[in-house]
Order: C-alpha cells, then sequence, then structure tokens
C-alpha cells in the first residue's frame, strides 16, 4: 500500500550518495515537509525497513554470503541489503530517522496532517512504543515489509502482527536493552493497558517472546486516512458528523448554558495537555460522562448533535439493543467502540440506556460499559426516558446528571416557531401561541404535528404550503391520541355543556363564568385553581364543571376517585410519556404531553366525606393529605365533584367550596310537567312536590325514569307515570325536606 516509484534498492543508493555531497548540517536544512499523510507513512516504511536490515545483520545472518550471492538472490531482504554491512545499516538508520523527525518537525509547523503523529500524541506514547506502533502498521499494510520480515527468520510468520521476540530484536540492539524493554508489553503497560495494540491467544504454556500483538483494524485505517470500515462491528456504529446547530434547539437556558460549557472547557483540556497531566495522576482515563435523562422527545438526542456540532466532534453512537445482533463479545464491542471515539476526538452517544438503570447493574453489558468509561479519554452521553435510579458504581463514574423536563408554554411557543420551515406560509387564522398552550408537547411531538400539518397542505406544484389552525389542530390531534391512556383509568373529553345552559340559579352561574376569567388570569401567571364542588347530585356537579371547562376553552379529563388513590401495584398503569409503571394518582397529577384540560376528580360515593370526617382510619388521612399535599403543587386546574360536605372541613387548598344550590323552583316545575305531562296535574300538587323534595335536574330525570319502569310494569300502557308513582319511588330514596322553600330565589 505504502510504495514509491523507484526500487528499493534505488532509494538505498540515493541515500548512500547523497552523504559526501552534503554536510549533515547542510542536509538537514534544506529538508522539505511531507506532502500529506501517504508521504510520511512511505518515508517511515523505509525507517522501518533499516530497521529490520540492522536487525537481520547484527544476528551475523550474511556472514558466509558474499555480494555476488546476494544480488543472485531474489528475496527483498537480501536485494535490500546488497553491498551494505552493519556498520552502514545503522548509520542509515540513524539518517533515515532524524530526517523523519525533522520533515515532521517541519510539516506539524505548517499545519501538515500526519495521522501517526497524531495517533502517538493521541496514545502519548513514547519513543519505544511509537517504535513497536509503526513496525506493527508495516507488518499490516505494507506488503515490501510484510516480505522482508518473512524472510528476515526473525520469528515465525505472524499474519497481521508480530511476536514480542521479534518486536524487541528490532528495536533493542542487545539483550540487556531487551530484558528492560519487555516492561512495555506488561498487561498494565501503554500499549496493552490502554488497548493500542492487542494480543493474541495466551495459555499457561506462553513464552512472552512467542506472543503476537498486533493492531486493530480501526486503528490501522486510522493511520493509513482510510475512512472506509471493514470491520463487522461498523456495522452497527453509526459516526455522525451533526449538522444540528446549538443555536437551533430550544431548551431552558441554563441547562444548555451548563452541558455546553462542561463539554467546552473538557475538549480545551484535552488539547492543551491538561487532561493528559491528570491522567498520569490518576492512572486511568479522565473521560468526560454525562446523563440525560427525561421523556421522550425533550431534546436529549438533539442537544447530543448539537454539543458535536459545536465541537467539530464526530458522534458515534451505538444502539444497545444492536449488541444482541452483534457476533462479539459486550466487552469489545464496547472496547472497539471506545476506542474509535479516542482515535478520532469523538462524543459517544448511547441512547436508549433503560436497561442500565432497571436495577441490572451485574450483567455483562454494564460491568463492560463501566469499565469502558473508567478508563475513557473521551465524552460519553448516555440517554434515558426512564427515572434513574443509579447504582452506585455508575453514580461516580458520571460527571453531570441533566434532567430534560417537559417544556412550559412559553418554550413551547419557541419549539413550534423554531421547528417551522421558513417555506410555509400561513393562513390569518393561524395562532402559534394558542397552539402552545393548548397542547402540553414535547419537542418531539411538536415536530411531528408541523411535518404532518405541512404534508397535508401540500398541493400540486405549490412549493410554499399554507398551514391553516384547522390543518395544525387537526395535526396536533393526532399526536395527542397516540398518548392517550390505554388502561381506561381516564376519560378525556371535549365538553358540550354551556354555563347558559346548566339548569342553575342565575347567581351561580355568574359565579362559573368569573371564575373562567379568574382561571385566565391565573394560568398566563403559571398558577394553579383548585375546585371543590359538592352537591347532593354528582351529574349536576359533574355538568357545572364541564360548562366551566367549555367557556374556559379546556377539554377535560376525568377520573373516578376511588380507583385514582387506590396504591395496589396491581393497579398501576404505563404512562404514555414516560413509558414507566406509576401509580394512578401520580398519572393523574402528571403534567402530560395531551391538550391542555381540567382535571376532574368524581366523588360518587362521598368519600371525601369519610376521609375528612374519619379521625379513627389513618390510611384515610394520609390519603387526604397527599391530595392537599399535590394541590399546593398543581399549576393546572383542578376540580373534584362530591356529595354534600361540610364547609368547616373543606382543607384550605382548595382555592373555592361551591355548595350546588337546586335549580330554581320554576324550574323543577316545569321539568316535573315535561315528565307527567301539561296540565295533568295540579299546580299546587306539583309545589307542594318541589317543597318537599327539592331535586336537580338530573335527579328528577333519575326518578322519572324508573317511575316509567314501575307504571309500566302496573299495566300502564301509555308509559307515563302518574304522582302516585312519582311519590313512591322517590319515597323509597329520599326524607322529605322539612323546610318549605322560599319560592322567587335567582
Amino acid at each position: 500500500m505504502m510504495q514509491t516509484n523507484t526500487y528499493t534498492t534505488d532509494q538505498t543508493a540515493q541515500v548512500i550518495a547523497f552523504q559526501p555531497v552534503r554536510t549533515e548540517q547542510q542536509h538537514y536544512s534544506c529538508l522539505s515537509p511531507f506532502t500529506d499523510n501517504l508521504d510520511h507513512l512511505m518515508a517511515l516504511e523505509l525507517e522501518s525497513k533499516w530497521m529490520l536490515a540492522v536487525a537481520f545483520l547484527r544476528r551475523g545472518a550474511n556472514k558466509q554470503s558474499d555480494e555476488d550471492t546476494l544480488e543472485a538472490s531474489s528475496h527483498p531482504l537480501s536485494a535490500f541489503i546488497i553491498g551494505v554491512d552493519l556498520k552502514q545499516a545503522e548509520q542509515l538508520l540513524s539518517q533515515t530517522a532524524t530526517s523523519n523527525r525533522r520533515r515532521e518537525e517541519v510539516s506539524l509547523q505548517l499545519s501538515v496532517s500526519l495521522r501517526f503523529i497524531e495517533f502517538c500524541q493521541t496514545w502519548q506514547l513514547d519513543t519505544f512504543e511509537r517504535n513497536v506502533v509503526m513496525l506493527l502498521l508495516m507488518q499490516y499494510a505494507a506488503p515490501d515489509f510484510i516480505a522482508m520480515y518473512k524472510e528476515s527468520g526473525l520469528e515465525r510468520y505472524s499474519y497481521n502482527g508480530m511476536e514480542i521476540g521479534g518486536l524487541l530484536a528490532l528495536t533493542s540492539p542487545d539483550l540487556r536493552s531487551q530484558l528492560a524493554n519487555r516492561r512495555y508489553f506488561s498487561v498494565n503497560a501503554t500499549l496493552l493497558k490502554k488497548r493500542v495494540v492487542l494480543a493474541g491467544a495466551v495459555d499457561s504454556t506462553t513464552n512472552i517472546l512467542g506472543l503476537s500483538i498486533y493492531l486493530h483494524e480501526s486503528n490501522v485505517c486510522f493511520l493509513l486516512g482510510d475512512n472506509n470500515h471493514y470491520h463487522v462491528a461498523f456495522s452497527f456504529i453509526r459516526q455522525e458528523h451533526s449538522n444540528v446547530k446549538l443555536e437551533q434547539i430550544v431548551l431552558p437556558d441554563k441547562l444548555k448554558r451548563d452541558v455546553t460549557s462542561s463539554v467546552e472547557r473538557y475538549l480545551a483540556g484535552r488539547q492543551n495537555g491538561t487532561l493528559e497531566e491528570l491522567d498520569t495522576f490518576f492512572g486511568y482515563g479522565t473521560g468526560l460522562a454525562l446523563l440525560f435523562h427525561g421523556p421522550s422527545g425533550t431534546g436529549k438526542t438533539m442537544l447530543a448533535k448539537g454539543l458535536a456540532n459545536q465541537c467539530d466532534c464526530p458522534l458515534l453512537s451505538l444502539n444497545l439493543d444492536d449488541i444482541k445482533e452483534i457476533k462479539m463479545s459486550d466487552e469489545d464491542i464496547l472496547s472497539f467502540l471506545f476506542r474509535e471515539a479516542a482515535l478520532l476526538g469523538a462524543i459517544v452517544f448511547l441512547d436508549e440506556c433503560d436497561d442500565l438503570f432497571s436495577g441490572a447493574s451485574n450483567t455483562s453489558l454494564s460491568r463492560s460499559l463501566l469499565l469502558e468509561m473508567e478508563k475513557s479519554r473521551c465524552i460519553t452521553i448516555l440517554a434515558t426516558n426512564r427515572p434513574v435510579e443509579l447504582d452506585p458504581a455508575m453514580e461516580r463514574r458520571l460527571a453531570m446528571k441533566v434532567h430534560f423536563s417537559l417544556p412550559d408554554a412559553a418554550l413551547r411557543l419557541q419549539m413550534w416557531q423554531a421547528l417551522m420551515p421558513g417555506s410555509v406560509r400561513f393562513a390569518t387564522d393561524v395562532d402559534l401561541a394558542e397552539l402552545a398552550g393548548r397542547y402540553q408537547f414535547t419537542g418531539g411531538l411538536i415536530r411531528n404535528s408541523i411535518f404532518l400539518a405541512i404534508t397535508s397542505a401540500i398541493r400540486g406544484d405549490d412549493d410554499k404550503p399554507l398551514l391553516t389552525a384547522a390543518l395544525l389542530h387537526s395535526a396536533a390531534e393526532k399526536q395527542a391520541a397516540t398518548l392517550a391512556d390505554e388502561s381506561g383509568l381516564c376519560q378525556m373529553y371535549s365538553p358540550t355543556m354551556t354555563i347558559e345552559a346548566l339548569p342553575l340559579r342565575s347567581r351561580q352561574r355568574t359565579e362559573l363564568k368569573n371564575l373562567a376569567d379568574i382561571w385566565k388570569s391565573l394560568n398566563s401567571r403559571q398558577l394553579g385553581l383548585s375546585l371543590l364542588i359538592s352537591s347532593s347530585d354528582i351529574a349536576a356537579g359533574v355538568q357545572a364543571v364541564e360548562g366551566f371547562a367549555n367557556m374556559s376553552g379546556l377539554k377535560v379529563r376525568s377520573f373516578d376517585y376511588r380507583r385514582v388513590i387506590s396504591l395496589m401495584d396491581s393497579d398501576r398503569i404505563i404512562d404514555p410519556v414516560t413509558q414507566r409503571k406509576i401509580l394512578p394518582i401520580d398519572y393523574a397529577f402528571s403534567p402530560t404531553a395531551c391538550d391542555a384540560s381540567l382535571t376532574l376528580f368524581i366523588d360518587h360515593d362521598g368519600y371525601m366525606q369519610q376521609k375528612i370526617g374519619d379521625k379513627k382510619d389513618a390510611s384515610l388521612d394520609l390519603l387526604m393529605r397527599d391530595i392537599v399535599a399535590r394541590l399546593r403543587r398543581h399549576n393546572g386546574l383542578f376540580c373534584m365533584v362530591t356529595k354534600d360536605v361540610k364547609r368547616s372541613q373543606v382543607p384550605q387548598e382548595f382555592n373555592l367550596h361551591i355548595d350546588l344550590e337546586y335549580p330554581p323552583e320554576e324550574r323543577q316545575i316545569r321539568q316535573w310537567e315535561e315528565v307527567l305531562g301539561k296540565g295533568t296535574v295540579d299546580d299546587d300538587e306539583l309545589v307542594k312536590l318541589v317543597e318537599s323534595y327539592p331535586m336537580h335536574i338530573t335527579q328528577i330525570d333519575v326518578f322519572s325514569r324508573q317511575a316509567a319502569i314501575q307504571a309500566t310494569i302496573k299495566g300502564n300502557v301509555t308509559g307515563k307515570p302518574c304522582l302516585a308513582d312519582i311519590y313512591e319511588v322517590i319515597g323509597r330514596y329520599r326524607q322529605i325536606h322539612t323546610t318549605p322553600l322560599l319560592f322567587g330565589g335567582k
């Protein structure tokens, strides 16, 4: 691979003939820089050949040969040293090595990229270690050198590698130095410990001199400047040069600033040598490990890509699930990945690392990752969608843990604006602020909504799609549907009831309208509002909440109170945002990536009154404390509908208690007339019915249906109940109201 335009014997003649003409000082003063990486490698090949020639001659392999015999030989090593004795070979090796070092200095001053020098600096190799890598590279990639080494007889032929005995013979002139340099091949020395070189198979009978070592293919490719990948592991390792600009990423300013400054300071320390000094001091790697954790779509991957772009670093990613398909051990593939990152100055990004934080920290994968992070000399970013409970071993290897939370309305608006391509047009009804407030989406869901809306807006040859509010809301609705609760715990719906249609007294309707205005003001300041609505009829209370939600422009997230406060493990549900099992109460109060909504707890059985009043049951008291503690932190709109509750017992965390009054008496009478038939019952009888048994309209409907069923059973062919049927049904369920109502109340 590294060939010159002249034969090796021509190169030798040039060097020999060159020396008498110029003094050494004159020779080195006119040295030119290497033209490129290949030019440098060709010079290193010549240096390696002279090292081989010196070792060969030093062993006296040509004592019984004469020049005529060597001339007749077709072997490349024999041809290379025609007419050269040991002293001349040593002189030529010294001159070649010195010339190469001087030219390297000149080249670096002129910013010529020399991969071999960069490699040696990366791993902090000294002169001996550098020579070992140079020789192994030639044995792997230089055909002429490979043929010469095979002929030398320094060892049996080792494919792509060299025995340590052969390397010592090439690099050390005598037994004393060979014994001293054996230390470079110990398992705790740089070459093997940092996996600069790899060792072949070893058993109990292996002599160190017969142990073969070699360069990994990725190291060879780096040194040759070959950007093609041949190893099977590269089928699963993705190298990306990110084009994501850091300024494009919408995240809280402090989060982005803290992470970016830490990464930039680390890279500066790596470049100016500070961290190399720390490597030596601590005795192991000084990699920077960061953990990004939070719900899916909150910007973890985007920030990793933005950092790679900002710092001009390649991003090496490997989905840990892919390792199962690689016929390599976890240790080997991760070692391969981190070594590649160190060579390229890359950032390692391991996404979806959920299993590493699931408590199974003693797996082969987690142990291998911990070991690689321990000795790494690069930036590692781990990302998970799950809350993390870190093993102490992982905890101490992480320099930073960064939580990515669901964005608030202001941040969501920035995302809608930043993710909207400049090629689209907006209809006059589009309000991005309204979209940001209505849909509590992550950045990923906002991007999906925009993409879906744009594809729906494309019409023929129109290169600038027109986005309407209807298209954007339709696309957002589809995204919200993907996050629906599949457990049936939560019922999400758009209310149709209006405050004007509520069968309430005008005063309470006005209160609800005013509350809608109050909520809008509180919401603009990111403050919450908690309401308790008590009523003898739960259905009437729910209707009042629906009218309030409708006027506030909100959907309703409805929960059965008895079910939502369950603490049983069997009742845990999968949170559609975080994808983890949580208690129902945690889900009800979590920030949800769905329509802006009103959270409604329906206490059908008056269980809350029982919890407030029961001083003996400690568990009920704890449940109530949990609810009120959550209300203190809740910044959304919360309503609970329950049965009659004493005002003095209502926790202060409820901002307002509305005791729902019965509808005006005239409204109740009209409802009874509709049930019984207009004119079939005397007005005084209807007044007496309402005075004795005041009801909400929904209650009248329930009793009417039961009375109609009873009338039909008795043989009433019309199915219309009479007043007696009504009294009979009511008598089974309700006590007579002893205090007459005052008619005319509004």
